[in-house]
């Protein structure tokens, strides 16, 4: 009986360890974030063009560009936005672009993960410093049949993202 009872407890030791394991598998997971953030020594005046560029050579369109911040600090006399910027950045600016085949392909795998489409990006400046936020559209797909599709998109924007001259990724 005493065997019976260690190996009870042993298979009860081992399932909580998997449980556990996997629970923070999934952290993991979760921790490395929905967000691609890299950084490049150069204003936003001079990124910009550049990003463009690069996402213009990996097949993508632009087809929005707004600088966001300055709208913004435009109305602060009508919005009164507390604490506008608080972080005191130079500059913020988002990017809306899309590929259509891409699109399509979203569209055939999982309808509702189309809605991951436009894609979009923020740069954001201080100090002569600028940020490009991308998020991940995995992220947005999950563990759907699109899921796949999501990965070649986000390798595709992220392959842009890294060619743009001077680009270092921080995550």
């Amino acid at each position: 009986m005493k065997n019976k009872s260690v190996s009870v407890k042993w298979m009860i030791l081992k399932a909580s360890l998997a449980v556990f394991g996997l629970s923070s598998f999934g952290v993991g997971i979760a921790v490395a974030g929905p967000m691609y953030v890299e950084s490049v020594a150069a204003p936003i005046s001079k990124v910009m063009p550049e990003l463009q560029k690069e996402l213009g050579k990996h097949h993508f369109k632009v087809v929005l560009h707004l600088d966001i911040l300055k709208m913004i600090k435009a109305k602060q006399h009508i919005l009164h936005i507390p604490n506008l910027d608080k972080p005191g950045f130079s500059d913020v600016q988002s990017v809306v672009f899309c590929n259509p085949f891409f699109f399509n392909q979203l569209l055939n795998a999982h309808w509702e993960s189309s809605a991951a489409c436009p894609l979009t990006l923020t740069v954001y400046g201080r100090g002569g410093k600028s940020y490009i936020v991308y998020p991940k559209r995995v992220a947005l797909t999950g563990n759907t049949p699109a899921l796949n599709v999501a990965k070649k998109i986000d390798k595709a924007v992220i392959g842009a993202l890294t060619s743009v001259p001077g680009a270092q990724p921080v995550r």
